[in-house]
């Protein structure tokens, strides 16, 4: 058929609408709203809690208006479950710590490195302490959904059969036990009060430090009164 024949049968190709995407400048600006708006809502959701914090109310601390606030995210479930998928994250974390049978030397370097993760997102342990109520119910949804029903049980098995394996010695099991319920007691526990105006990079040497002692790398603390363990 030729150009005139398609022109005639109303067939003719149209030239490809692409979508152009926004200067950077203006994608810049769009991911910085977007951040504002989460750090925000976190600051309102720790300091009156989840229920009392209104979309208006973020909108207005932020600078926006509220349709702004829905370009972003299109409820206030939505942007706490952008708050919290770093936990999400952790979870997969700790299980790839948790999938070998470690040493002892090994479960402290890979502490280490779940800290460096834990650090920068500790304010989060803050949001779950000062939102139990609404805050676990949302959890607990998102816990049932898709992956993150997986991801949740898989921990539990791993650690579950991690800390039950008779190969490693129990004082080693305890150890690492242990060392694990520092940092949750150092971050997670305490992150309301305690530690939690504590600048990262004085924390993070300390922490790493404390978890040596507990889990006796390099035998700092040699059992008392001669005994092995």
């Amino acid at each position: 058929m030729s150009g005139c024949q398609l022109r005639q049968t109303g067939l003719t190709k149209r030239p490809r609408k692409v979508a152009r995407r926004p200067p950077a400048k203006i994608r810049d600006d769009m991911r910085d709203t977007k951040d504002r708006i989460l750090d925000t809502a976190l600051d309102l959701f720790i300091k009156q809690g989840y229920d009392k914090t209104s979309l208006r109310e973020i909108a207005e601390q932020v600078g926006v208006t509220k349709a702004a606030l829905y370009y972003h995210f299109a409820s206030k479930e939505e942007i706490f479950r952008t708050l919290v998928q770093p936990v999400v994250e952790l979870q997969a974390q700790a299980m790839s710590l948790l999938q070998e049978r470690p040493t002892v030397e090994a479960w402290g370097t890979s502490l280490a490195r779940l800290v460096d993760w834990i650090l920068p997102h500790r304010r989060l342990f803050q949001l779950f302490e000062t939102n139990q109520g609404t805050v676990r119910a949302l959890a607990e949804q998102m816990i049932t959904e898709g992956e993150y029903a997986e991801v949740h049980d898989a921990m539990h098995v791993i650690v579950d059969t991690t800390f039950s394996d008779a190969s490693l010695p129990l004082a080693d099991r305890v150890r690492m036990a242990g060392a694990i319920g520092l940092v949750m007691g150092v971050i997670g526990f305490a992150a309301g009060r305690a530690f939690t105006q504590v600048p990262t990079d004085e924390l993070r040497p300390v922490l790493i430090e404390a978890i040596d002692d507990v889990l006796r790398i390099g035998e700092k603390h040699p059992p008392r009164g001669g005994r092995t363990v």
